[in-house]
């Protein structure tokens, strides 16, 4: 008897309104918002401190106290960007990009929270800013993460980025650094156009 027949056989004895009764879960999926409105950046912010107790580093080397007293500016155009994951009214994680110089970016406070830690969780977040920065045209994305941060090497490397020498003018000695090469999507336009 094929796996198929089985399903049929045990669906021929039920009782119709039996099987219109049965409650399949719904299936839940992560939504991502571009930081935006006050009470975003208010998240983003609980996101970024809760990130900072995680560790097991300091940051004040990143001028982190003025980034925090400073999250809107930095965050947001022209300076850079924030995204929120967020699931069943539970904020998840975030990432931040900002801008370095024309045509180079930055990721910064890739977290996940404690209780949602899912590889794929991080991975999108990556995604959307490695799309965000091609998208604005950048050349580079960089990222760095300390040796004990083992997770985001290996996504880093997972998505395309290679290792570097420390590119800011930090001498943190357990600093990994990274970078991507992009192809900006508005040249990608350009060139299915011609």
């Amino acid at each position: 008897m094929t796996p198929l027949a089985g399903y049929i056989c045990i669906f021929s004895r039920c009782n119709m309104r039996d099987i219109l009764s049965i409650e399949i879960p719904e299936i839940k999926t992560p939504t991502i918002t571009m930081v935006r409105r006050e009470v975003d950046f208010s998240r983003l912010k609980q996101l970024i401190l809760e990130f900072a107790t995680s560790i097991d580093f300091d940051l004040s080397y990143q001028n982190f106290l003025l980034e925090l007293a400073t999250i809107t500016d930095v965050y947001s155009p022209p300076k850079g960007i924030a995204y929120i994951l967020s699931m069943d009214n539970n904020t998840i994680g975030c990432v931040g990009i900002q801008i370095l110089n024309p045509g180079v970016s930055v990721v910064k406070r890739l977290f996940i929270r404690s209780d949602f830690k899912a590889p794929h969780f991080g991975k999108q977040l990556l995604k959307v800013a490695i799309d965000w920065a091609s998208q604005k045209g950048m050349r580079k994305l960089l990222m760095d993460s300390s040796d004990i941060m083992h997770c985001v090497s290996k996504l880093c490397k997972d998505e395309g980025f290679f290792e570097v020498a420390n590119f800011s003018d930090d001498n943190v000695s357990n600093q990994k650094c990274y970078e991507m090469r992009l192809t900006p999507k508005s040249v990608l336009n350009l060139q299915a156009a011609s």
